[in-house]
C-alpha cells in the first residue's frame, strides 16, 4: 500500500514538472537539526537527487533550535525539519507554517533511538538513585525530548518522590559536549550520540562507561517534523514535490544499501550534521562499528494524536498560550 501510494506522489510530482517545464524552480533554503531522520534529506543532496527531480536545495545544518528557528522566523529559510514542539512553538509565535509531513525510523535489534543516561563516574546505577542523587538531568528545552522526559518522570516518580531538576539546553551538540566531558550527571541524548559516546575515546584514553536508566521503549519516541513557509508551499508546490520525490527515492536507496558501503559513502556526511567541524582521522573505527543505521520510513501525515497531546503539554507548562489548531498547521497535499 505505501509503495502504491508514494507512486501516486511521485506522479504529482512528475505533473508538476510538467508544469515547470521551461521554467526553473525556485531554490529551496532548508534546514536540518542533527538527527537520524534527516539523514535520507543529506543523502539525497550527496546524490544529487534533488537536481534529478528539478528542485535546487540548499541545505543548512543548524544544531542550535532557536538559532534554526530564528532563521524561519527571518525568512532565511523556506523550510526545515524539527520535532512537534518546536513547529508548535514557532507556529505560535508568528511563523506562518504549515507541517507538510513526519519523518520516522525503525530501530535495528539491539539499538534505541532515544535514551536517558548517565556516566558511570557519577555513581547513580539506576533510574532511583538517580532521583535519591538530585542530580539535575539535561534535556533540550521547550522539545519533544522534554516532553518524552516528563512523561517518563510522571510514570515513575510517586506523590512522595520529587522529580529531579532539568538543566535546559538549545543545542543537541553543546549537551552531548558537556556530557562527554563528564560535566552533565544525567541527560536524554538520541542516537548516533550515545553509540559515540559509548565507544569514542581520545588517544591513550578509555571510552565513557555509561549508565542507560531508560531507552523510552514504553513511552515511545515521537517522529520529526517538516515544515515549510505555507506562502512557500503555496506559490510553488511543484518545488515542494519534487523534493519530496527526491526525499523518497534516497529513502528506497539508503534501506537497499548494505550498512558497509552506507557508512563508508555517509560518514562525511554524518560528521557534518551531527558533529561540526569534526575530523574523520579522529573517529575510532569503533565508533563506526557500532553505528547501527536504521530503517528509514517514508513521510507520513502528523498524527493529530501526537499533536494534541503535546499541545496539551505546552499549555499545562506554559510554554504557549494560543496555539494553531491542528487542522490548520496540518498540510497533507504531499503525503498520504
Amino acid at each position: 500500500m505505501n509503495r502504491i501510494r508514494w507512486a501516486c506522489v511521485l506522479c504529482v510530482a512528475v505533473t508538476f514538472s510538467i508544469m515547470a517545464a521551461g521554467e526553473a524552480l525556485p531554490p529551496l533554503r532548508f534546514s536540518l537539526p542533527p538527527v537520524l531522520e534527516a539523514l535520507p534529506i543529506a543523502f539525497a543532496q550527496e546524490w544529487n537527487l534533488f537536481e534529478a527531480h528539478g528542485v535546487s536545495v540548499e541545505l543548512i545544518g543548524i544544531t542550535n533550535n532557536q538559532q534554526r528557528s530564528a532563521a524561519l522566523m527571518t525568512g532565511n529559510l523556506d523550510g526545515m525539519m524539527e520535532d512537534i514542539t518546536r513547529s508548535i512553538l514557532d507556529a505560535s509565535t508568528g511563523a506562518d507554517i504549515v507541517v507538510t509531513s513526519t519523518a520516522t525510523s525503525q530501530t535495528q535489534t539491539g539499538s534505541m533511538a532515544l535514551a536517558l543516561l548517565s556516566p558511570a563516574s557519577f555513581g547513580v546505577y539506576s533510574i532511583e538513585s538517580l532521583f535519591a542523587s538530585n542530580y539535575s538531568i539535561g534535556t533540550i528545552y521547550r522539545s519533544d525530548y522534554e516532553y518524552l522526559l516528563d512523561r517518563l518522570l510522571a510514570d515513575r516518580t510517586g506523590e512522595d518522590v520529587e522529580p529531579p531538576e532539568m538543566m535546559y539546553f538549545h543545542d543537541i551538540l553543546q549537551m552531548a559536549v558537556w556530557f562527554g566531558a563528564g560535566t552533565l550527571p544525567a541527560a536524554v541524548l538520541p542516537e548516533p550520540y550515545v553509540s559515540y559516546l559509548a565507544t569514542y575515546y581520545p588517544a591513550g584514553g578509555q571510552p565513557i562507561e555509561l549508565v542507560v536508566h531508560d531507552d523510552f521503549s514504553e513511552t515511545g519516541v515521537l517522529p520529526s517534523a517538516v515544515v515549510f513557509h505555507r506562502t512557500y508551499v503555496e506559490t510553488h508546490p511543484e518545488a515542494v514535490a519534487s523534493f519530496y520525490a527526491a526525499y523518497a527515492e534516497a529513502i528506497d536507496r539508503i534501506n537497499s544499501t548494505p550498512r558497509d558501503d552506507l557508512i563508508d559513502l555517509g560518514i562525511d556526511i554524518a560528521l557534518s550534521l551531527f558533529f561540526q567541524g569534526a575530523d574523520r582521522t579522529t573517529i575510532n573505527q569503533e565508533v563506526l562499528d557500532t553505528i547501527l543505521i536504521p530503517v528509514f520510513d517514508l513521510p507520513a501525515v502528523l498524527k493529530q494524536s501526537d499533536y494534541d497531546a503535546i499541545l496539551a503539554w505546552m499549555l499545562d507548562r506554559k510554554y504557549v498560550f494560543k496555539a494553531p489548531t491542528y487542522e490548520t498547521i496540518s498540510y497533507s497535499s504531499f503525503v498520504q
